[in-house]
């Protein structure tokens, strides 16, 4: 067939077009809605087109887009605002010193809003008291009983004034320990249940798995705040501090490690292309990369007794985290290609224009894998 073919399937359907990337024919439109690439540059990395969200670069940060991706674009505005405001009514509730139910809202918003989440895009509906279960709840267990057992231990080498061992438990031991257990669950679902094979899979359930366990690690930790006076005292600036950090901060940098290692274990079964695989989204350096910022960013909070230097060390860990998945994510939704034709006219789930079904959209070049269980189309069909 010619590069640029004038035949159509169909009336009003788009020409045909040969990609310069993947050599394949596909309809005409600014991505090949096989391998995603941008068909004008033949640019398979496409930097400027998160493959889950294309109207935000790679290298956008978005708590939403980036741990929600399933969540169409339009409809993760009221996630946004939610997330917002629940942090400031942690502000609020500390300044007015009413640190129980800001403690309360603090070690639940994440959580809450990712069974929402969940809930919203319908894509575990068949099974979803296992995936919440295996992973949710089973990161609640682990991180109660982790939490009583390395605190009190922490706290006796303290007494003892043993310091450097504590920094080794605390610092090195502990971040290792609870990443590990915050894996468990997702890699229970990745042997038992196959039919869940997309890496977005995998990073839902890492992220729900690594949330369940720190809200049980912040409740365990806060407990006595939680069971103790409506009305409490100290600074409210340092306990809107410390909340936020615990509930927020540790929420995102422990899902995040454990979504791009998730991420990366789903893309090395799903990914039929192994050989053309970044180096930087295989198993090993995901596994490197979150176990490292796990013992760095609990090193430096060990040394660093500054409550306001701590909020800096893991907002910058948090950030730099968050971009790091984003690249995961687009390596493996750029990754899923394999084989797919060129299906029937579908609305597009992300830009809603009407274009032939295909894994991506050859309009916004968005990856279907990403949307919402209501909103797919079927990916695949007549030829």
């Amino acid at each position: 067939m010619s590069e640029h073919s004038s035949a159509h399937h169909g009336g009003g359907r788009p020409a045909l077009v040969l990609c310069p990337h993947c050599g394949m024919t596909v309809p005409e439109g600014d991505f090949c809605g096989h391998c995603g690439a941008h068909l004008a540059t033949a640019s398979s990395s496409r930097r400027h087109a998160f493959a889950a969200v294309p109207s935000e670069s790679v290298a956008h940060l978005s708590v939403i887009t980036t741990l929600f991706p399933h969540l169409a674009h339009r409809r993760g505005h009221a996630f946004r605002w939610v997330l917002l405001g629940g942090s400031i009514a942690v502000v609020l509730l500390a300044a007015l010193q009413l640190f129980a139910p800001a403690t309360a809202v603090a070690a639940f918003l994440l959580p809450a809003l990712y069974l929402l989440y969940l809930y919203e895009v319908e894509v575990y509906e068949n099974e979803p008291w296992l995936v919440v279960g295996s992973t949710m709840v089973a990161g609640a267990i682990f991180g109660f009983a982790f939490t009583s057992y390395a605190g009190d231990a922490v706290a006796q080498l303290n007494l003892t004034g043993d310091t450097s061992s504590a920094f080794v438990l605390a610092g090195i031991a502990i971040p290792i320990m609870a990443q590990a257990l915050m894996l468990i669950g997702p890699l229970f679902l990745y042997s038992f249940r196959g039919g869940f094979r997309e890496p977005l899979d995998g990073l839902t359930f890492g992220a729900a798995s690594a949330l369940g366990f720190t809200l049980a690690s912040s409740l365990t930790t806060f407990w006595p705040l939680i069971a103790g006076p409506l009305v409490g005292s100290g600074s409210g600036l340092d306990w809107a501090l410390q909340l936020l950090q615990a509930g927020i901060l540790i929420s995102l940098i422990n899902a995040s490690t454990t979504g791009i290692i998730t991420a990366a274990v789903w893309l090395h079964r799903y990914d039929l292309r192994r050989s053309r695989r970044a180096w930087y989204a295989n198993i090993l350096t995901t596994l490197l990369v979150a176990l490292g910022s796990q013992v760095l960013v609990g090193m430096l909070s060990f040394v660093v007794q500054d409550l306001f230097a701590q909020v800096v060390i893991r907002s910058l860990a948090a950030i730099a985290l968050l971009l790091y998945l984003r690249v995961v994510i687009h390596e493996s939704l750029m990754a899923e290609g394999a084989l797919h034709e060129i299906g029937p006219d579908a609305p597009c789930p992300e830009c809603h224009r009407v274009v032939p079904t295909m894994l991506y959209c050859p309009s916004c070049g968005v990856n279907r894998a990403a949307s919402s269980k209501h909103s797919r189309a079927q990916v695949g069909g007549a030829t």
